[in-house]
């Protein structure tokens, strides 16, 4: 890839820029950090890649507005290139560096490893703290009570509306062993660092969302893991957090006794790590979804909390509401869920022979025969989100003390969650799609118990991204060793909803590829839509041209097919594969490692998320084969909206959608081979349309500059 700076998107307004440059006094802390790095961090090689990447970190960070997007391919050594620019920019401007990533891997290895070993070397002196959402932690409040009161159900006598299942004897004795551990300070209450497993049944009774959370007026405030780590969050000079959280709290202006959880955004200095995430969180951030029989089953359940509300505040009304009223209005919202679960079902008839059924409203345009009944369900459940909001703020003010009355406000916290959810569907059902916006996508699918679950989403994360990031935050940077694909960053560009001010760098790797690497693309006899052909070609592939003595990599766009190709191989070679879901990730990837040590040699079968963020140097990784070009399924419902939109604007939508995303997915692939200057090995993919169809050219000639062997 040659290095390349792109020219900025003009479809965003830029936001001011404020008071803060790049001086000459930052321009000599961060050249004075970096000459420290270097001669204190054992075999630091300087990198022409990373020198410019510090340059491009600095003038973003160091200006009020500023924007940059860096990629930046493996060994350039992003990590050290933004925290040479941005600790030095932070403790000068008195902001915080947050560093926002995709993967919990790359968090700990932040916090474990790279901040600290750049601290150390530098002497710069930083706190530095791990933001987590609250049903990451332990709540002491719930453990307690699962362990020392008669039975589970006296904690969950006014929560049967929002649970369905009693917890199991087995995950009861796991919350005590866990409370016994948190106790005895054996363990933080980090339930990603728990001393044993915790199922999702039990993670959801002992962890407490922030609408069922007495905070400080707890009566377990004092012991509280989640008040600890947000202590220190607010505290600390750089936070590393995960692309959610970090747009959950700036959507919601997330704040405790009027502090903001991580800072507020203008007092933000951001790098957006493992960047090509962003976009799909963001997406995520508008969805909703709701399945119609579930809820009504929850909803009309709900009389039970209704009930103790009234009680529990001793008023006549709760907002405007008398109890029946109250009754009458969550009946009234369950009813016209079943109702409108029969209406959907007379308008779509699932294929049985589907393993996915859904039905996908064209352009976005819902069925104008299910317009009154979405109406008036979207103006009761309001209603019903407006009472539960007032019921909720009068429980919560109990006296600290009255456990029944903390309980309470558990359950009205998780009923407030249920009806959200429901009010954010039907806001999405009955908004109105903007003229020259692309439409928010709507489709219903069927669960495997029956039920209708019905979808939508905005398509594009563009408005999202501005409204909370670039329009909003002090200064950005984001990175990431693939956003574009060959270079070009017109469709990341579009995709962001990036600024006209951004400027945005592609690197050049470090490393030699051209003599370290092959392209392999054979001239495959079948292609990969030849659902029984192409398995079995891949399986007589790699029998033939895998070396089986050392370590490989198998990537695979669907388990199926991962699975067809490992049962169709001889029994000598199937026994050297690890296949993805044999076990959890860290289990497969050591038990790999292992066996290359002991030069056993070894091959892993996996999917997308093998292929993105594995370090396997050296012999553990020689050879990584592509089963297929990895192209956006074209039925998925945001894909398929997208590009209706497209189409109708007279846009090819495979150019501008399919082909990006398939280049930045096939690009991290391929980066799973060199990982250091002495690997060497070949990337192959199996998958003859890049040898026949027009766009074959253009994905190969994108890709990282290895030495080609075509055809």
């Amino acid at each position: 890839m040659n290095e390349a700076v792109a020219a900025p998107t003009a479809d965003a307004a830029a936001k001011p820029a404020g008071n803060r440059q790049l001086d000459e006094t930052l321009k000599a802390s961060i050249r004075d950090a970096y000459t420290r790095l270097q001669a204190n961090t054992p075999g630091f090689t300087t990198r022409r890649s990373q020198s410019r990447m510090i340059g491009v970190v600095s003038r973003a960070l160091a200006t009020s507005g500023g924007v940059a997007v860096a990629e930046a391919p493996t060994g350039v050594g992003k990590s050290l290139g933004y925290l040479t620019a941005g600790v030095p920019i932070a403790l000068a401007s008195k902001k915080k560096l947050v560093i926002s990533t995709g993967t919990v891997a790359l968090q700990s290895q932040l916090v474990e490893r790279d901040i600290p070993a750049f601290l150390k070397a530098t002497g710069l002196q930083a706190s530095v703290a791990l933001a987590k959402g609250r049903t990451r932690y332990l709540c002491t409040r719930n453990a307690a009570e699962l362990q020392g009161e008669t039975s589970q159900e006296a904690m969950f006598e006014d929560a049967h509306a929002v649970y369905d299942r009693p917890l199991s004897p087995a995950d009861t004795e796991v919350a005590r062993r866990l409370a016994k551990a948190y106790t005895q300070q054996a363990w933080n209450g980090d339930l990603d660092q728990a001393p044993e497993p915790v199922s999702v049944p039990l993670r959801l009774r002992i962890t407490t969302p922030a609408s069922g959370c007495a905070g400080r007026r707890c009566s377990f405030a004092t012991q509280c893991p989640v008040l600890r780590a947000r202590t220190d969050v607010r505290e600390a000079q750089i936070v590393v957090t995960n692309h959610a959280l970090l747009l959950s709290t700036l959507q919601l202006g997330d704040a405790e006794n009027g502090q903001p959880l991580i800072a507020a955004p203008s007092d933000m200095l951001l790098v957006l790590d493992e960047g090509h995430h962003v976009a799909g969180v963001a997406i995520d951030q508008g969805a909703a979804n709701l399945p119609l029989d579930d809820m009504a089953k929850r909803t009309g359940r709900l009389q039970i909390l209704i009930a103790a509300a009234y009680r529990a505040v001793d008023k006549d009304r709760i907002g405007t509401l008398l109890p029946n009223e109250a009754v009458e209005l969550a009946s009234d919202v369950a009813k016209r869920l079943k109702a409108f679960h029969g209406e959907v079902s007379r308008t779509w008839t699932p294929d049985a022979s589907d393993r996915d059924p859904m039905w996908r409203a064209p352009n976005g345009q819902l069925p104008s025969a299910w317009g009154p009944a979405i109406e008036e369900l979207g103006e009761q459940t309001r209603a019903l989100l407006n009472w539960v909001h007032a019921a909720h703020g009068l429980v919560a003010k109990g006296k600290p003390e009255d456990t029944a009355r903390e309980r309470l406000q558990r359950s009205f916290g998780l009923a407030l969650e249920m009806v959200e959810q429901q009010h954010a569907l039907w806001s999405g059902w009955r908004r109105e799609d903007k003229e020259g916006q692309p439409p928010m996508a709507r489709w219903v699918t069927l669960s495997r118990e029956g039920d209708l679950i019905c979808h939508c989403s905005p398509v594009s994360a563009a408005h999202v991204l501005r409204s909370l990031l670039w329009n909003e935050v002090d200064s950005v940077v984001m990175t990431s060793a693939t956003l574009t694909g060959g270079g070009d960053f017109q469709s990341f560009a579009i995709d962001t909803g990036l600024p006209e001010h951004a400027e945005m760098v592609s690197l050049d790797s470090p490393f030699d590829l051209f003599n370290q690497a092959e392209l392999v693309v054979p001239n495959f006899p079948v292609t990969p839509d030849d659902r029984e052909g192409h398995p079995k070609e891949v399986a007589r592939y790699l029998v033939r041209e895998l070396d089986w003595g050392k370590g490989s990599m198998v990537l695979f766009t669907s388990r199926w097919k991962m699975e067809k190709v490992a049962d169709l191989l001889p029994i000598t070679q199937r026994n050297r594969v690890l296949v993805q879901g044999e076990g959890n990730k860290s289990q497969v990837i050591a038990e790999h490692l292992r066996r290359i040590a002991a030069g056993e040699g070894s091959v892993l079968f996996g999917l997308n998320s093998f292929g993105e963020g594995l370090d396997l140097p050296g012999e553990a990784c020689t050879t990584v084969v592509i089963t297929q070009v990895p192209f956006a399924v074209p039925t998925d419902p945001q894909t398929a909206t997208l590009g209706e939109w497209l189409e109708s604007r007279g846009h090819n939508a495979f150019n501008l959608i399919a082909i990006p995303h398939a280049l930045r997915t096939l690009t991290q692939f391929a980066g799973r081979l060199i990982r250091t200057s002495s690997d060497h090995g070949r990337v192959i993919i199996l998958d003859s349309r890049l040898l026949t169809r027009r766009y074959g050219r253009r994905i190969i000639d994108a890709l990282p500059p290895f030495r080609r062997v075509i055809g």
